[in-house]
């Protein structure tokens, strides 16, 4: 029986990560927003794991549990407090398997359906060949990584973009998520692989711990549902580029269109 003083959420829908996390037991609320909150989760020999609990409107994820709640609606705790979220039930989402075998990009499709509600915020804009401060900024770095995707070495630069801009997943990181899960949908693993070996190191000096468990999945081809779906759109041609965007405006304050720059980038070079 659920113990309703420890427990106020029961998770209907979870990531892989997400699920793996709260079955260890109860976390500590480490951040809170409007719609949901992070619960980071003590393991052992680690700083510890990362749940994000939110409603429905949060979106699929990694990461992301989404849960009903057992005492009301849903309600953001307070930072400190101590919540288990139940799993019993709890359906778990995946992100589709990569095929491994990809044609052009149709980018042009992408960046006519972008025009207009990319946001002002962010590295998104990169997507239409347009900059803004955070963006000419970051320049020096995007060229080093530009260069590293078309086979030449990873230079110094590329660093400068670790936990660059503002807010829990910083712009920067969320374009390491993008070209990470994009590599390996690309049929490019051990691009990504190696990117992640030069990545992870940097991390803890560089980035949030919330930032870094993001990438840490991404690096294992896993990120919001939002993202997967832009990068199926990029390959399959569906014309449904107008709903897939409409999903990815809902993550995070500009997040999903960073990522989303991140796995163009790779889909230049495909």
């Amino acid at each position: 029986m659920l113990d309703a003083s420890r427990t106020s959420f029961a998770a209907e829908v979870a990531g892989r990560f997400a699920r793996d996390a709260l079955d260890s037991g109860e976390g500590e609320v480490c951040a809170v927003f409007r719609r949901s909150f992070y619960l980071r989760i003590p393991a052992p020999r680690h700083a510890g794991r990362f749940v994000c609990v939110g409603d429905a409107s949060l979106g699929r994820g990694p990461l992301n549990a989404l849960v009903g709640a057992l005492l009301g609606e849903f309600r953001a705790p307070g930072l400190g407090e101590k919540i288990r979220v139940a799993t019993q039930g709890c359906r778990l989402w995946q992100p589709p398997v990569p095929s491994g075998t990809v044609g052009a990009a149709d980018l042009a499709a992408l960046r006519e359906a972008a025009r207009g509600r990319v946001p002002e915020e962010g590295l998104g804009g990169l997507i239409l060949g347009s900059y803004n401060g955070l963006s000419i900024h970051a320049q020096p770095a995007l060229e080093a990584l530009d260069a590293w995707l078309a086979g030449n070495g990873l230079a110094a630069q590329a660093e400068a973009l670790i936990g660059l801009g503002p807010g829990l997943t910083p712009s920067g990181d969320d374009y390491f998520c993008g070209m990470l899960v994009a590599l390996r949908a690309c049929g490019r693993a051990a691009q990504g692989a190696a990117l992640w070996r030069w990545l992870e190191p940097r991390l803890a000096e560089r980035t949030s711990a919330i930032s870094a468990a993001h990438l840490a999945a991404a690096a294992e081809g896993e990120a919001h549902e939002a993202l997967h779906l832009c990068i199926a759109e990029l390959f399959r041609k569906s014309g449904a580029w107008s709903a897939a965007l409409s999903e990815l405006d809902a993550v995070g304050h500009c997040s999903g269109w960073d990522a989303l720059a991140g796995a163009a980038a790779v889909a230049e070079t495909v």
